[in-house]
């Protein structure tokens, strides 16, 4: 890593004060937060297998008050927050195929969003809360398409001969960040407008797991390079877009795998996945690799760090009792706390 680049990153997150807010956030991001914490809907909605079927519930960061959101005859699973805080994307399998549904934060409205031809497989919502992309099975393929909720229009984003992965939207929802995943496609990470025509090449290396910041500066990934897995981070060049290149930068530098970066609200912090202990555990850094933190600590596996949405709180998943079980901790890795408690298997918790 050059020390022109660390600088340059280090110069994007600026001094490194705890618990305060980026200046670069919004003041309609503030707000949100704000709204979310005085209003008590900052509930995690994940998936639950302890009715014997797989359901969407919520619950409260305390633990209290579990709710089951979904109950039909399908299997539903991976729940995601609108970035409004109004609505509830999840995917449903009915035996023939995945697709994308809606429904209102107490689960009531529900209301099919995408009937796909093949199967689903991700989706991510547009900033605005009216437009989501997803990857579906299509003429063989996985490629990324994009319903407009108002519109109830489809439209699709990449055609690749290969299989195509979402990574998701820029903060001003003006870009979609996808890479490929199989040797029929130009490796690296790609950027395409919503509408699908312009295409932007960012990288050329086996890249995944692309996510924005929420500053719109930055995007996290994980690299696959000589048997090393590994999160880097791109950032804009001087000339202050995507289309003029880019800055590459490597945060993690062991032997062991280090996967998916979650980015914290202000854009400074980053919550990851390490085997470095032998077993996957959660970990923290700064945007620029430095302070390294640990947060958790067993012989289990702990997956899906994902922040609350004013940065104080990591819920995650660990399979320390068993079945993957819920938990939440504080930013630094203190006063963690079991959310869920059964026998059952759950999983991908949104925040």
């Amino acid at each position: 890593m050059t020390t022109r680049r660390m600088a340059s990153i280090r110069s994007m997150i600026g001094p490194q004060p705890r618990l305060v807010l980026s200046l670069g956030l919004t003041v309609a991001t503030l707000l949100t937060i704000g709204c979310i914490i005085s209003n008590g809907s900052g509930r995690v909605v994940f998936t639950s297998e302890r009715d014997g079927h797989t359901e969407v519930y919520s619950v409260e960061a305390s633990g209290e008050d579990p709710q089951r959101l979904t109950n039909s005859v399908a299997s539903e699973s991976v729940p995601s927050w609108s970035p409004d805080r109004k609505q509830i994307a999840f995917l449903s399998y009915d035996g023939a195929g995945q697709h994308l549904w809606l429904m209102d934060a107490e689960g009531e409205g529900e209301r099919l969003a995408v009937s796909a031809e093949g199967n689903m497989v991700d989706f991510d919502w547009a900033p605005d809360s009216q437009r989501i992309a997803y990857v579906a099975t299509s003429d063989g393929t996985m490629d990324v398409w994009m319903v407009d909720l108002e519109r109830n229009e489809l439209i699709r984003v990449t055609n690749g001969e290969g299989d195509e992965q979402l990574g998701g939207w820029s903060p001003n929802g003006e870009w979609l960040v996808f890479y490929a995943t199989d040797s029929d496609s130009e490796p690296g990470l790609w950027l395409r407008n919503p509408s699908g025509v312009n295409l932007i090449r960012l990288t050329q290396g086996v890249d995944t797991d692309a996510v924005w910041s929420p500053d719109g500066e930055m995007i996290a990934f994980v690299r696959t390079q000589d048997d090393n897995v590994d999160i880097y981070v791109l950032a804009k060049t001087d000339s202050g877009n995507w289309r003029e290149g880019v800055q590459e930068v490597r945060l993690t530098q062991i032997a062991e795998q280090d996967i998916s970066p979650s980015w914290s609200p202000d854009s400074r912090t980053l919550a990851f996945v390490s085997y470095r202990d032998g077993n996957p555990e959660i970990y923290t850094m700064r945007a620029d690799g430095a302070r390294q933190h640990r947060l958790t600590n067993n012989g289990h596996e702990d997956l899906e760090p994902v922040w609350s949405p004013d940065g104080q709180k990591i819920a995650f998943v660990s399979y320390a009792f068993g079945a993957g079980e819920i938990f939440v901790t504080n930013f630094d890795g203190s006063d963690q706390q079991r959310l869920t408690n059964n026998n059952a298997e759950e999983n991908s918790p949104d925040w």
